[in-house]
């Protein structure tokens, strides 16, 4: 069962929606998350939600389910659309410092790094580049 939804927002809940529409797969804890430095990745296919390592390492756990399901649903945008979104971003530096580091450890574009971090508390925004993107 996925747990992580139990957590998540009305809003978060239409994103999960999109994402099914779309046929990408939702997983929760898979092998990945063995990296405990992890919350959220997108493999391919397979949008995975880490919540144990949430729960292990950060709180308030609703609050990050949700800021870590849009962060990496704006991943599944850019691979739908097969490149960056072209959005504007203005991260302050420690939104900076942690797309530096995500790109670094996954070996990412450090500017759909950027997009992600931006849009991970827009989940609106998040909601409407997918539904253009991805459906």
């Amino acid at each position: 069962m996925l747990n992580f939804l139990l957590y998540l927002t009305p809003v978060g809940q239409e994103i999960v929606s999109v994402i099914r529409q779309s046929n990408f797969n939702i997983k929760q804890n898979s092998a990945v998350c063995r990296n405990k430095d992890l919350f959220g990745i997108l493999i391919k296919r397979d949008l995975t939600i880490c919540l144990d390592n949430i729960k292990n390492k950060i709180s308030p756990v609703e609050f990050y389910v949700n800021e870590t399901l849009n962060h990496e649903a704006v991943h599944l945008a850019q691979s739908c659309k097969g490149g960056r979104l072209g959005i504007s971003t203005a991260l302050d530096k420690y939104k900076l410092n942690d797309a530096r580091r995500s790109s670094k450890v996954g070996g990412a574009d450090s500017v759909r790094e950027q997009e992600a971090y931006e849009l991970e508390d827009k989940p609106e925004q998040v909601l409407a580049v997918l539904r253009k993107y991805c459906l």
